[in-house]
């Protein structure tokens, strides 16, 4: 698990108790501020812990669900569109207007430990509009395994949340490529 200096100090640790524990290999420092109780850790829980309004999207929630086998990186997390640049070349951050950010966000628990995420229908529709972006392969790795659970989806809210969104290629391409 992953810890931050302030959530150390909150269980009433003393700078000289998180010292002693990492000289002791019962914590180790990740990066200043950052720890772990194991020496390896997840980088996903690393982004989630230090970033806990960043929302998984695209690559990254594809592979959280199960919707590819390989673990892209950089990791591609949504942040609003007002916040700080993340200066990590692990992370593609990509900025979402207030109104779209919190649109179909999730809570879920990865791996034990929770992290926010885009479900299905709304990264279903964050991956129909950045086709070209995409990896060729990748993007047809995702639609494939849509089409396998394109039952499971909530069509409600799928035609709900692409109603926010003002291009009307998205249902189109859903509708070819996935739901028929």
């Amino acid at each position: 698990m992953i810890y931050l200096y302030t959530n150390l100090r909150k269980k009433n640790l003393s700078d000289y108790q998180i010292k002693k524990l990492v000289k002791d290999n019962k914590l180790f420092m990740i990066k200043k501020g950052i720890y772990s109780d194991t020496k390896d850790y997840s980088y996903l829980e690393l982004i989630a812990v230090k970033h806990p309004n960043a929302v998984f999207t695209l690559e990254t929630a594809a592979y959280c669900y199960g919707l590819i086998k390989k673990n892209h990186t950089p990791y591609v997390i949504a942040t609003k569109q007002k916040d700080r640049k993340i200066d990590d070349e692990n992370i593609k951050q990509i900025f979402v207007t207030n109104k779209l950010y919190r649109l179909g966000v999730s809570k879920i628990t990865y791996h034990n430990y929770n992290i926010l995420i885009y479900d299905l229908e709304r990264l279903l529709i964050d991956v129909v509009r950045n086709k070209v972006n995409m990896d060729y392969e990748v993007y047809h790795e995702i639609i494939s395994n849509y089409k396998k659970i394109s039952k499971l989806l909530n069509k409600n809210k799928l035609n709900n949340y692409i109603a926010y969104f003002k291009d009307s290629r998205i249902s189109d391409r859903i509708n070819k490529e996935v739901l028929n």
